[in-house]
């Protein structure tokens, strides 16, 4: 079934845990092969970020899991709300908050999201290796 695929701004509250998607790109599903996507990932804790690039379509660029990465992503069509994938992880509160953003294009669109967790335990439950760097 051809329909709107979304990659959204994803915001997590830390108290309630509510996930919040709103779109910043869609376009109609085109048949066909798959187009390359290309994503910038920053992890930033306290005040150190760190950042990679995603390619997918082949998988690759500096991700040391790029290809998990590129098939979660694939497996939730790019949309960064199906990367919630383990909401009752048994992760400490003790840490610095973290946030996570993507930036680039998915399949040909442009794309952009962001996570807001309580710390790099809840990053990986979330979003599995996605933001694993």
């Amino acid at each position: 079934m051809a329909g709107i695929r979304l990659l959204g701004v994803v915001v997590v509250g830390l108290s309630c845990g509510a996930a919040q998607l709103v779109p910043v790109g869609a376009s109609a599903a085109s048949g066909g092969g798959e187009q390359e996507s290309t994503l910038t990932l920053t992890v930033t804790e306290s005040q150190d970020s760190r950042s990679v690039t995603l390619k997918c379509h082949p998988a690759g660029g500096s991700h040391p899991h790029a290809t998990s990465a590129c098939d979660e992503l694939r497996a939730a069509d790019g949309n960064a709300e199906l990367l919630d994938r383990d909401k009752s992880s048994s992760c400490t509160k003790d840490n610095p908050r973290v946030r996570a953003t993507a930036e680039g294009t998915w399949r040909g669109r442009q794309v952009g999201y962001q996570v807001s967790v309580a710390n790099p335990c809840e990053l990986k439950a979330r979003t599995g290796s996605v933001f694993d760097f």
